[in-house]
């Protein structure tokens, strides 16, 4: 990531001497402030000297991240300059998989990167959240103002209403008025509900009070792109929806068992391969009807994911994993019953439309079913670390190999702290935070039996020892290594 000075204009003086004796809504909003006022070029250093200090801690600096990126970023479209916003969560996540020093390296490198994206937006739109209405509906009516607003893309009516909702509600109420337009609309290639995933779980981590303006962003940003008109053809991302929420009442309760017959999953996903996405989507509801448990969708969804990855490795494609991941992630908070049943068939119709819709390059010809587990390699774990240490990002086929011949099920916490150790030394772009915290959830959510085929996939776009590490990982030692606690 290069380093660039914020352009001229923003204030120069930091905000950090006020934290310490305001209330926690006062300490959150100097923290904001001083996030974007501060010079890129100086922003770091600052940030470092208040950790060293102890006047920051992880849950608030997230939270400002949050704030100052809706605000101060515009996202339309969805992507791009957002992705400061978009990676929040997936920082978190890689950092409190961490211990010690090692553990700022993604939550700075994302400080850095806001200010990155500040500027970029500033140069291109000059564009700020506007202030709050003073005129906000009684919280008896804005869930409902909420949702005809956002039907009828009335950004000012549905502000108020989700501020009423921030000042007077419940998180998971907001939760749940938002969440068919982050699942629904996939023009941004699924972003919309990365946003949502990744600031509900960060909010359940930091904490709900001072979140008007996070959540007043992400409303601003679900009506992002979405004016087709009338006369207009819909787009792909727009198609899918209405005909999957016709296919939910074949869906029956029995369906969300646990069960996950191997044999049903394998069969499904070979199908889904020679569909479009809405004979996709009603083959799965189909077979759910008549008995086949809701997990083999999802593993279905997640193997077909990795599958298009290894296939096509390029920033697209990945998109198949982030989304997957974070629809998912949305599927477990809901207690909407219809959106338990829609979010499936809409992960699975959004893994068939980006293998269709992105051609962009040459297909692999590879096949996920070919990279089943065999016997563990007799070597120690820490040999067979080093041995994956030096071919994730290098040697992709040998780093199949070895992930198949690696022992998950005894082994697998000790892998998963060395990738994301490697992670968040070596990740440089907000992408390969994305989709590296993704994998590392989704081996955990996917069924015992296909965690080695979709890791050994997703290993084509992970980070191993031998590639470079970014700004952070190098100096993270002289920032907060000796007197730091």
């Amino acid at each position: 990531m290069k380093r660039r000075t914020l352009v001229t204009g923003l204030l120069s003086t930091p905000l950090w001497a006020y934290l310490p004796n305001a209330s926690a809504i006062s300490q959150q909003t100097d923290l904001v402030s001083a996030l974007v006022n501060t010079p890129r070029d100086t922003l770091t250093a600052d940030v470092v000297k208040q950790i060293r200090s102890g006047r920051i801690r992880k849950p608030a600096l997230i939270k400002a991240l949050l704030s100052a990126g809706v605000a101060h970023i515009e996202p339309r479209p969805v992507g791009f300059k957002y992705h400061a916003v978009l990676m929040v969560d997936a920082a978190r996540r890689l950092s409190l998989q961490a211990e010690g020093i090692d553990s700022w390296i993604p939550i700075l490198w994302n400080v850095d990167y806001f200010k990155h994206s500040q500027a970029r937006s500033l140069r291109q739109s000059d564009w700020q959240l506007e202030n709050a209405s003073a005129h906000l509906p009684l919280i008896g009516q804005a869930p409902d103002l909420f949702t005809r607003s956002m039907q009828a893309k009335q950004w000012q009516k549905a502000d108020q209403a989700i501020t009423r909702m921030a000042r007077s509600g419940s998180m998971y109420a907001a939760f749940e008025l938002m969440l068919e337009w982050a699942v629904k609309d996939f023009h941004s290639i699924g972003h919309k509900a990365i946003l949502l995933s990744g600031v509900v779980r960060c909010l359940e981590y930091s904490g709900w009070d001072g979140s008007e303006t996070i959540l007043r962003g992400v409303t601003y940003a679900l009506l992002a792109d979405g004016n087709v008109t009338a006369d207009k053809e819909k787009g792909w991302w727009e198609k899918d929806y209405p005909e999957n929420l016709r296919l939910t009442h074949k869906i029956p309760g029995s369906a969300f068992l646990p069960a996950a017959p191997e044999k049903a999953t394998e069969h499904l996903l070979k199908k889904v391969r020679q569909l479009d996405a809405r004979s996709s989507s009603e083959l799965a509801a189909e077979r759910l009807q008549q008995g086949l448990p809701m997990q083999c969708v999802w593993d279905a969804v997640f193997l077909a994911a990795a599958d298009a990855v290894m296939n096509r490795p390029n920033i697209p494609m990945l998109h198949c994993i982030t989304v997957s991941h974070a629809l998912y992630s949305l599927w477990q908070r809901t207690t909407n019953t219809t959106m338990r049943r829609v979010i499936p068939l809409q992960a699975l119709s959004y893994i068939v439309q980006m293998k269709q819709q992105r051609p962009g390059s040459e297909w692999n010809n590879l096949d996920i079913l070919d990279l089943k587990a065999e016997s563990p390699n007799s070597a120690s774990l820490a040999n067979q670390l080093d041995q994956l240490g030096s071919t994730i990002g290098t040697d992709h086929i040998e780093a199949r190999d070895l992930l198949r011949r690696y022992p998950l099920n005894d082994g697998w916490w000790t892998l998963k702290q060395q990738l994301n150790s490697w992670l968040l030394s070596k990740s440089n772009k907000a992408h390969d935070f994305k989709y590296g915290a993704a994998v590392l959830e989704t081996v955990e959510w996917i069924s015992p039996q296909w965690r080695t085929p979709y890791l050994a996939a997703c290993s084509r776009l992970l980070m191993g020892e031998n590639m470079p590490d970014s700004n952070e990982g190098q100096n993270i030692d002289e920032w907060l290594g000796g007197a730091f606690s």
